[in-house]
C-alpha cells in the first residue's frame, strides 16, 4: 500500500506543469472578493487571463488592515486599468501566495504606477520562508516613482520556498496591476526518484509475468 501511494505521489508530481496566471483585477466591482487569486485552474467569473496555463494550486491572501480593504481603479495609476489600490494614501500592503504541498510559486512580474500627478517613494520587499519583511531575501526595490509611468520592477522571475510575501509599503499612493505569476513542482530528492524508478520497473516486470 505504501508503495502505491508513493507511487501515486511521483506521478502526480511529474504531472504538475508549469502554469501561469495573470491578475488584472477585472470584473471584481471596486473592492476585492476575498477569494480572488485562489486556485485559479480556468478563467472563471473573475476572467484570470492565462499565461501558460493556470495555478490549481496556489492560494492569495491579501492581508487585511485597519484602514479598510483594498480597492480597484479603473483609472488613476497612469494607464493602468482596473488596478488595485487603496481608499486611503500611504497604506501598507501585502499579498501572500501560499502553495500546496508539493508545488512552489514563482512570481514573474507585476505592474507599478502613482496615482495621478503624484510622486512617491516605493518600497516592495518580497521573501519567503528563508527571509522577513526587515531581511527580504528575494527581493528588494525602494525608489520614488514619478507620474503617468509604469514601471515594472521586477527584472526576472523568482522561486520561493513556501509562501511567496509580496509587501507594499503605500499602497493606495501607488496601484499595482497585472500580477503574473506560476506554479512548479518542488524537487523531489534523487533517492526518491530512484526509488520510484525501481519500483515502476519492478511494476513493469510483474505485469509482463502475469
Amino acid at each position: 500500500m505504501k508503495s502505491k501511494l508513493l507511487l501515486a505521489s511521483l506521478l502526480s508530481l511529474s504531472a504538475m506543469t508549469a502554469n501561469a496566471t495573470i491578475l488584472t483585477f477585472s470584473n471584481t466591482n471596486s473592492q476585492l472578493p476575498a477569494n480572488y487569486g485562489d486556485y485559479v485552474s480556468e478563467p472563471g467569473a473573475f476572467s484570470y487571463p492565462e499565461g501558460n496555463g493556470y495555478t490549481p494550486n496556489v492560494s492569495l491572501d491579501f492581508l487585511p488592515n485597519s484602514l479598510g480593504p483594498y480597492s480597484i481603479y479603473s483609472g488613476g495609476y497612469a494607464s493602468l486599468t482596473d488596478a488595485l489600490g487603496h481608499g486611503n494614501f500611504n497604506v501598507s500592503g501585502e499579498i501572500v501566495f501560499t502553495p500546496n504541498n508539493g508545488a512552489s510559486v514563482l512570481l514573474h512580474g507585476f505592474d507599478m504606477a502613482t496615482w495621478s500627478s503624484g510622486s512617491y517613494q516605493t518600497d516592495i520587499r518580497i521573501w519567503d520562508v528563508n527571509g522577513s519583511l526587515a531581511n527580504p531575501n528575494l527581493f528588494n526595490f525602494n525608489q520614488l516613482l514619478l507620474p503617468q509611468t509604469i514601471y515594472q520592477p521586477l527584472g526576472q522571475t523568482l522561486q520561493a520556498t513556501g509562501a511567496l510575501h509580496l509587501y507594499i509599503n503605500n499602497l493606495g499612493s501607488t496601484g499595482i496591476d497585472n500580477i503574473s505569476f506560476s506554479q512548479t513542482p518542488v524537487p523531489v530528492p534523487a533517492a526518491v526518484w530512484l526509488f520510484g524508478s525501481a519500483l515502476l520497473g519492478f511494476l513493469g516486470l510483474t505485469k509482463r509475468r502475469s
